[in-house]
């Protein structure tokens, strides 16, 4: 067992659990959904969803993956300074301000514009070096990419550029985890269309890549020369559309104590604006977890969180530290029993994807915005048993 922060001596009250092992686990169960040829690269972009980006890169790069890829410059710069040497792919286009950083880290870089060509270009011609860049199309997300009829001149307009190197054209899917497939499956075709192209062409473009979660769950002619797994490497299904094909396992557990018990009577308001009042005599449990750790404001009065393995109501608003529980129909509950936000127990597990969709929202947005005043445990291969805080 490994934790987040060395420095932080006293056990805290409210704490994250990273299963490494059931991340290295999801990353094999992809592998076995691909070709031996099709590489795997390792979406590891805000920080990891969540489960911290450095210590999960180094054990998806120890269990075999291709590469690592970001959002952002930022978040190679952080990798490279704790020592991860495996190639890095940058999602985000780069502008002057990150270009350079880009090209010392020895990043690979996505662009679709003149403007991220020039920058990079001539950051890598003041340094003599090269970069690996990818062409980005846009298939249909409508986000970044060039239009696909625009490839064939943007690989001729990249020629100018001998610091650049091309060794990919990729793009994402919008509507893999939505049907219906036939979206998908259209977008699919756009891009096998630009790749027949560019072949034909002459271009030497090694890699062509296209597959997001979904994707390489349920549409297996989209994988090409690699897949980009995200959130599934972190037990979570894209979508409850996305076939159950795999037995993920999830990575994360987010965890609190109870710091006070109260007993109130009939009618009384519960935190901020009383939007919770009770009905009869209650038991109230507080546990030092709000919104500034990440549990969402309007998670109040709609979640509930596991006490001694039962479900208690999330009641009244959550605070910015605080959250308050009802365990009136769990008696035997003690001042500093665990509680699970979502995630697994001793006694139980709360999917984190029960708690999202109670309060509109995706397991995603839940697992990235857990914040960074929460200590995370890790588990590694060598260390199956988690020791509690």
């Amino acid at each position: 067992m490994t934790k987040s922060n060395d420095a932080v001596s006293t056990a805290p009250l409210s704490w994250v659990e990273v299963d490494l092992g059931a991340i290295v686990h999801n990353f094999r169960l992809v592998k076995s959904l691909v070709s031996p040829s099709t590489r795997v690269f390792a979406v590891v972009k805000a920080d990891a969803y969540g489960h911290g980006a450095v210590p999960v890169a180094k054990a998806l790069v120890k269990a075999g993956a291709d590469r690592l890829c970001v959002a952002r410059v930022e978040e190679a710069l952080e990798l490279r300074a704790a020592g991860v040497a495996s190639p890095i792919q940058v999602f985000a286009p780069p502008l002057d301000g990150q270009a350079e950083s880009l090209v010392r880290a020895g990043c690979i870089a996505v662009v679709c514009a003149r403007e991220h060509v020039e920058a990079l270009a001539g950051r890598a011609r003041a340094l003599r070096q090269q970069v690996a860049i990818h062409v980005k199309v846009d298939v249909g997300m409508g986000r970044l990419g060039i239009a696909p009829t625009d490839t064939l001149e943007f690989l001729r307009m990249l020629m100018r550029y001998p610091e650049l190197q091309v060794e990919g054209i990729m793009s994402h899917l919008p509507c893999a985890d939505t049907p219906p497939a036939d979206i998908t499956k259209q977008h699919i075709a756009t891009f096998d269309q630009v790749r027949a192209e560019v072949l034909a062409s002459g271009f030497n473009v090694p890699m062509f890549h296209l597959a997001n979660s979904a994707a390489t769950m349920d549409f297996p002619e989209a994988h090409f020369d690699a897949v980009r797994p995200g959130i599934i490497l972190y037990g979570q299904y894209p979508s409850a559309d996305v076939q159950r094909r795999l037995p993920l396992r999830p990575a994360m557990t987010l965890k609190s104590r109870i710091v006070y018990l109260k007993d109130v009577p009939p009618g009384q308001g519960l935190s901020y604006g009383h939007t919770y009042i009770t009905k009869q005599p209650s038991r109230i449990a507080t546990i030092p977890l709000g919104y500034a750790d990440g549990y969402p404001r309007h998670a109040s009065n709609r979640t509930v969180m596991h006490v001694r393995g039962v479900p208690a109501r999330v009641v009244g608003r959550v605070c910015m530290d605080l959250t308050l529980l009802d365990v009136t129909h769990i008696p035997e509950t003690q001042l500093g029993d665990e509680v699970v936000a979502f995630g697994k127990g001793a006694q139980s597990f709360l999917p984190v994807e029960i708690v999202a969709n109670a309060i509109g929202t995706i397991g995603y947005e839940l697992t990235t915005r857990i914040g960074k005043r929460l200590p995370r445990y890790y588990v590694d291969e060598a260390s199956p048993a988690l020791n509690r805080p």
